[in-house]
């Protein structure tokens, strides 16, 4: 029987992942809950944001245990510091179920996963603007801003976004951000496909709660339509209690002052093919 909240149980959910079989031009991706995604293109199986961590606290059940990942991805990345991206009980898990997981994180804080006793070739520090090539996959670190941008002392950005270019479709997740002056003029140029963006926005009880506030549904709508997506989805609005929000908000929005431009929320678990000009879910 599947998990309640999920579409498929962990383990039809890890075999359909790694049997689904795709061609060039095609990009299969799962959507994990909070800000977790898997991205599988016809060679490379990459995770960002996974947060499999199996606490109490989680309003959607964990959809597998990160030890039952084993050899899985190819990369996992994580956008910044926060226990729901960069979480250290799901990094350990695959680390340790098999030796090719490579996992990229902001340069900051490289130290969290050595600490962990993840070996320091399996770290990939990232630093916004200077392009990776992990893979065989072209991998853009860009700023983001939660709710303003932090640097170390060495003045690289903390927290991170990522440009992945897979199968000749582009994907960009933001992880945690706001808006920041520029942004419309720094991603427009990267040819930005699909546009992951987080929705839950921010509140003046949120604010007193000292929770850092995201993009709203009205904000991610715009700036997915102002960079040029073709498609954007919607993350970081069902795992806490007091810090989502009600996606139907974003359908609306989208309906009333972006009509025709493509969207899709999410089921988690679900499985979306996308190819340029062409997007199925199944």
């Amino acid at each position: 029987m599947a998990q309640t909240g999920w579409y498929r149980d962990g383990k039809e959910l890890l075999a359909e992942i790694r049997n689904t079989d795709l061609p060039e031009g095609i990009l299969a991706l799962w959507y994990l809950g909070q800000a977790g995604i898997v991205v599988k293109d016809s060679r490379r199986i990459f995770g960002v944001d996974l947060y499999l961590d199996d606490a109490d606290r989680r309003l959607l059940p964990r959809p597998f245990a990160p030890e039952e990942a084993g050899d899985l991805f190819d990369a996992v990345l994580c956008t910044h510091n926060h226990l729901d991206h960069l979480n250290l009980p799901t990094l350990q898990g695959i680390a340790g179920a098999g030796n090719r997981t490579r996992f990229v994180v902001p340069a900051p804080h490289a130290f969290v996963l050595s600490e962990a006793g993840i070996p320091a070739e399996r770290i990939l520090p990232a630093e916004a603007w200077k392009k990776e090539n992990l893979c065989g996959t072209k991998i853009l670190p860009v700023p983001a801003s939660h709710e303003e941008f932090e640097y170390d002392a060495a003045g690289r950005y903390c927290c991170l976004g990522y440009v992945l270019r897979l199968n000749g479709a582009t994907l960009y997740h933001a992880g945690d951000t706001v808006e920041w002056e520029s942004m419309v003029r720094d991603l427009s140029p990267l040819g930005i496909d699909i546009c992951c963006l987080p929705i839950n926005g921010s509140d003046w009880r949120r604010k007193h709660r000292d929770i850092i506030g995201n993009l709203n549904s009205r904000e991610a709508a715009d700036i997915a339509e102002e960079i040029g997506a073709d498609l954007l989805i919607p993350l970081h609005f069902d795992m806490f209690a007091g810090n989502g929000e009600n996606p139907a908000h974003l359908a609306d929005y989208m309906f009333r002052d972006h009509p025709g431009r493509k969207y899709h929320i999410p089921v988690p678990g679900e499985r979306i093919l996308y190819c340029k000009g062409a997007t199925d879910t199944r």
